[in-house]
């Protein structure tokens, strides 16, 4: 079988939208895992409860830590996220749709792999690029209508 050629085209993006929060906002979580702590002693659920806290720190934590930038590729060999190779046998297709935020400066490559634990990826992709990714990708596999997991929209949507 021939190996089908592709240009490669690279690019690099913050691994999530970072937004700034509010004091309100680290006071209202702190509270909810408070509350929510209590509630589980209430019910003589210990291990709940550290969970619960433990799982409120964390969360607080990731919220402070600013995004890192991860390379990306697309190559004849495969896909590239960060240091992690995807083969073009493992993807079964793909899909580019835009932001509901049109300012913004990426649209969303969602690419299907043959995973049955997080087999959808979501991946930045600059606007500028978009008609290359897709015109070499469409070479390789073919374009689906996936989506968005639901539950990264419904994160997306109440700001995580």
């Amino acid at each position: 079988m021939d190996e089908i050629k592709i240009k490669t085209i690279e690019w690099s993006a913050p691994e999530y939208s970072h937004k700034e929060r509010d004091n309100d906002w680290f006071w209202a979580l702190g509270l909810i895992t408070l509350i929510s702590c209590g509630v589980a002693i209430w019910f003589h659920s210990y291990v709940f409860a550290i969970f619960i806290f433990i799982s409120g720190c964390c969360l607080i934590m990731f919220t402070l830590r600013p995004p890192e930038d991860v390379s990306y590729t697309i190559e004849t060999k495969g896909i590239t996220l960060g240091k992690d190779l995807y083969s073009w046998k493992t993807i079964k297709s793909f899909n580019i749709k835009n932001n509901e935020n049109e300012s913004d400066q990426y649209v969303k490559l969602i690419i299907e792999t043959s995973k049955y634990f997080l087999p959808l990826y979501t991946i930045p992709l600059p606007k500028t690029l978009a008609d290359e990714v897709k015109e070499n990708i469409l070479k390789i596999i073919p374009r689906s209508e996936i989506d968005e997991s639901k539950s990264m929209v419904f994160a997306e949507k109440i700001g995580f």
